[in-house]
């Protein structure tokens, strides 16, 4: 998304706080000019939107007329109907049967692109598993650990995949650019226009105009987003106590958050390595590594929550408790990080700064409820 298009939806995001919006107790929804905005346990968008569309929920799906841009994450997201400008899809099982007058960027466990769907510019896929059956006018970047090709591509095609599978009726009039242990195996009666290329070199570079390279850092902030989106949900839904809780930890215990943070961003490391000296601590060591990074990610949310509460309760605080509304601010909180941190160099010390509070925040929090439990009744 382009800075400009990033700042805009920031700003309408932003601005939704205090318009005059209506919400179930489990869903948040609200109109800005031509804009529309959902987010809850389920939810669907069926209407016409003049504007851009943004939906978020553990089942979110959008069928109808968007004049703008769609926004969709989601455990599953169901994309339908018509797009005039771009999409942006992100969730565990991302289903594709619309037609996009612009680009398209999904992203998820599962990728699916059906035969009905028909993408005008360029796509840009990532997933666990990754199948393509409808049309992409421009260009296709996709990276996933099974990919399978089977509808038409306008441009060249750049993929990197553990397995690459080309159906019979694949038509691609360009080049197709592959990193694979083994070469993509091709149907009979499929059309690869400007033959195929591989790339040994996947990792060499990361410039914007490098390729695979290109493709991989987009797959991993996309994932990220989506990652922190899918898991804030299902916090909110399962945890709402706890996540009130420790999102307040980060505004009443700043320093003791900020401290606490900071020591376990540089000691959990520290650790796990020591822990890989001895055989016995090797398992550990590698349970410790792969917690850690789960451990970045709530702390990260944990922040993103502490910025989402803190505008909900000043803008629309009868709502402070609703599930719904959390979840539209915690997407407002994370859209705005995204803002200050295109600022120059103190954008990223401010966001740094946060996420070390909710890093801190969420491991008090994690004490003070283990002690509470701990403790006789």
């Amino acid at each position: 998304m382009k800075i400009q298009k990033s700042a805009r939806f920031g700003l309408i995001a932003l601005l939704l706080a205090g318009s005059g919006v209506a919400g179930a107790a489990d869903e948040a929804s609200g109109s800005l000019g031509g804009d529309r905005f959902l987010a809850g346990d389920e939810v669907a968008l069926t209407e016409r939107v003049d504007g851009d569309a943004f939906v978020a929920g553990g089942r979110s799906e959008i069928d109808g007329l968007v004049g703008g841009d769609a926004v969709a994450a989601g455990g599953t997201v169901d994309i339908r109907g018509e797009i005039v400008e771009d999409l942006y899809a992100a969730g565990g099982d991302v289903r594709v049967e619309a037609i996009v007058r612009g680009n398209a960027r999904v992203a998820g466990g599962t990728v699916f692109l059906e035969r009905s769907t028909d993408i005008e510019g360029n796509a840009t896929l990532a997933g666990g598993s990754v199948e393509q059956r409808g049309r992409i006018g421009g260009e296709l970047r996709v990276f996933g650990g099974r990919v399978r090709l089977d509808g038409e591509v306008g441009g060249d095609v750049e993929a990197a995949s553990e397995d690459i599978r080309i159906g019979p009726d694949a038509r691609i009039a360009g080049r197709l650019v592959y990193q694979s242990p083994s070469p993509p195996q091709v149907a009979d009666g499929a059309v690869i226009a400007g033959g195929m290329e591989r790339r040994h070199r996947a990792w060499r570079g990361m410039a914007e105009d490098s390729g695979v390279g290109r493709v991989l850092v987009g797959v991993f902030r996309t994932l990220w987003f989506a990652g922190v989106v899918l898991t804030g949900i299902l916090l909110l839904a399962v945890f709402p106590r706890f996540t009130r809780e420790a999102a307040a930890t980060v505004r009443s215990d700043a320093l003791a958050s900020l401290g606490l943070g900071a020591a376990l961003l540089v000691a959990v490391p520290i650790v796990a390595l020591m822990l890989f000296v001895t055989i016995i601590g090797i398992p550990l060591g590698i349970a410790t590594l792969m917690g850690y990074g789960l451990l970045l990610m709530l702390g990260y949310l944990v922040a993103a929550l502490a910025v989402g509460d803190w505008l909900l309760a000043r803008t629309r605080p009868a709502d402070a408790a609703s599930a719904g509304w959390r979840m539209l601010f915690l997407l407002v909180a994370l859209v705005a990080m995204a803002l200050v941190r295109l600022l120059p160099w103190i954008g990223d010390v401010a966001v740094f700064v946060l996420f070390l509070a909710g890093l801190g925040a969420f491991a008090l929090r994690s004490v003070r409820g283990y002690r509470g439990a701990a403790a006789p009744g």
